[in-house]
Order: structure tokens, then sequence, then C-alpha cells
């Protein structure tokens, strides 16, 4: 009896005996008579089928078979199309609801002990082979693994991680014409190779410690009395300030008189920048910020600008727009500073 099993990413191929009282099948796979297939002559629909997800095959030789796989339990259905490959010839004819042993008894095809009987369901119509010779294309696979950049931020928090570009696996696949004879495998030649190169994965990751993103949502303050306490976020992190000011808040923006694009300490200015006094709030310093009636959220924030307007108690808060720096206005402002 063969039993000889093997397996890999692109097509599973399985080798089994068979008894004189069944038949035997495979599943979705690509077979031809031998005499009609060429290694050096790979035809388009085969190429097709070998670029396939991965598929099962199973030959089988007639001898002695496992009760676990038998013609009789293959099943055709009724007005399904078929092409049997036989002595040479192809013959096309539609199922009855019928097993693959019963359409060959029905078709006075003659199994001889040397031969093979193949059944391809995944196509239409489905092909039956019989023969002694079977040729079949078999894929082999590695997944090349899609390469991980990180790139970092020093806005975001050490939690925060963003997947900015999904990147996609890349595929080495080889193709096989391989040749059964009786059962066994008799040759096995490579006549095609493909490589797709992958694309990388970049991921963003913060590097600030006990921060959020600008406009991440906190869900509860929660205050000890003594200045100090802890920012709930909604989806769970906690982050902690030591100080709590009350301070006078302004709006500006680039284009403004004397705004560039650039901070007094280097840095490109954008939402959650923030103008201050360095004595009491050195660059660097991160806040969160909101309007002392709470009707209004600034967010997360960095001090990285300063100003000559800008005084003890005071500071300005930057804007992508003039409209937004006119609706904000002049507020009272409650800063907590984290730690």
């Amino acid at each position: 009896m063969l039993n000889h099993w093997m397996q890999d990413c692109g097509r599973h191929i399985r080798l089994l005996a068979v008894s004189a009282a069944f038949l035997a099948f495979a599943l979705a796979a690509v077979l031809l008579p031998g005499s009609s297939a060429s290694a050096a002559d790979l035809p388009a629909e085969l190429r097709d089928a070998a670029a396939e997800p991965a598929q099962e095959v199973l030959l089988v030789a007639k001898a002695s078979l496992p009760r676990e796989s038998t013609a009789e339990e293959v099943q055709l259905k009724e007005g399904q199309r078929v092409r049997l490959v036989w002595n040479g010839e192809e013959h096309g004819l539609l199922a009855r609801d019928e097993t693959v042993e019963q359409l060959l008894r029905r078709l006075d095809v003659d199994v001889s002990p040397l031969d093979m009987v193949a059944v391809a369901l995944s196509g239409d119509p489905v092909t039956v082979t019989v023969g002694q010779e079977i040729v079949c294309y078999e894929t082999v696979k590695e997944v090349v693994e899609s390469p991980v950049t990180y790139r970092y931020s020093t806005i975001l928090p050490t939690w925060s991680e963003t997947v900015v570009q999904e990147g996609q696996d890349g595929v080495h696949a080889e193709v096989y014409e391989v040749v059964y004879r009786g059962g066994e495998e008799v040759s096995r030649q490579l006549v095609e190779v493909t490589d797709t190169e992958p694309t990388g994965t970049v991921i963003e990751k913060g590097t600030l410690e006990n921060f959020a993103p600008n406009d991440a949502k906190v869900a509860q303050i929660v205050s000890n009395g003594d200045g100090t306490g802890k920012l709930v976020l909604e989806n769970g992190q906690e982050v902690t300030f030591n100080q709590t000011l009350t301070m006078k808040a302004t709006a500006y923006t680039t284009g403004d008189p004397g705004v560039g694009t650039i901070t007094a300490s280097g840095s490109t200015v954008h939402r959650g920048t923030v103008g201050v006094e360095r004595s009491q709030l050195p660059f660097g310093t991160k806040m969160y910020i909101v309007t002392s009636d709470g009707s209004y959220v600034y967010g997360f924030s960095i001090a990285e600008d300063t100003g000559g307007a800008i005084r003890k108690n005071k500071i300005d808060l930057y804007h992508n727009t003039y409209e937004e720096c006119v609706q904000f206005g002049v507020r009272s402002c409650t800063v907590y500073v984290l730690d």
C-alpha cells in the first residue's frame, strides 16, 4: 500500500492505494494526461492555477485503500458538467446524482490495476482523469514576512502605537511539474519561479512618558486637593499631574505678526503647542488644558514657544486657523501640569 504523504504551502499531495472495489479522487487539482503535458511549455491556465491558494491533490493507484477515502464518498450533483479524460481521449457529459464510482461504472470505464483515477472538483467542468500516468503542477510557496519599521514621535505617549502604513508579506513560489505513474512519483521538474517582494509595515510609536495625544478624551479628573491627581482617559490609561494652575489663555496662529512655523524651542508649530513664560513653565513642560468653565478642552499640550507679551500666569495656545483664534478669544483656563 502506498502511504507517501507530501504537504507544502502551495498544494498537498497524498498518495494512497485503492482496492478493486473502490476508485479514488483528487480535490481542486490541475491534472492532465501525461502525453499532453510539457515541462518546457507550461500552459497559461496552469500558471494561473499554480498561483491559487493551497489546494489538495489525491492521486490513487489501484491496490488496497483505507476506508477513509473512497470514490463512493465523492458525490457529483445532478446536471454537473464533467470532462472525462481516458485512453487519450476527452469526453464531455452531464453527471447524475451519483458518486464518481457510479459515474465510471455507468460509462463502462474499465480501471485496470495499474490505472490511477483523479478528480478535480474545483473546476467547471469537473475533470475526471483515468490513466497509468498523470501529470500535475505543484506549487511550493514560502512566505517572506513584511519588515516592520518604527517611526518615533516625541509628542505621543510611550503606550501609543499606530500602524501608519500596512505592509504586505511577499511570496517565493516554485512551480513543479510532477509525474505519477502506478501511484508513485517518478519525476519532478522545476518549471517556474516567481517572487513577490514584501512591502514594509510602518508603526508610529510615542516616546513621551505620562502623556497622551492632544485630542485624547479624558473620562475623569481625580484631584487630591493639593493640586496633584490623575487624568483617567477613555481608553483606561492614566496620566498623573503634580500641579494645578489657573491661567489666562489667549490664542495665536501662523500668520499673526511675527509668528512663523518654527517655535522658540525649534519645533514646528502644531495644535498642542503652548507659548509660556519660561521661568514659570520651562520648555518641554507637559500639560492638560481646559477652560475653567469646562466649555472648551484644548487638550494635552507641551510648552514649546514663548513671546514678548507672555507673562506669568498667562499662556498662548496655538490654533490651526485665524478663525479658531477669534472664536477662542481670551479665556480663563485650568492647567494641569503633568509629571
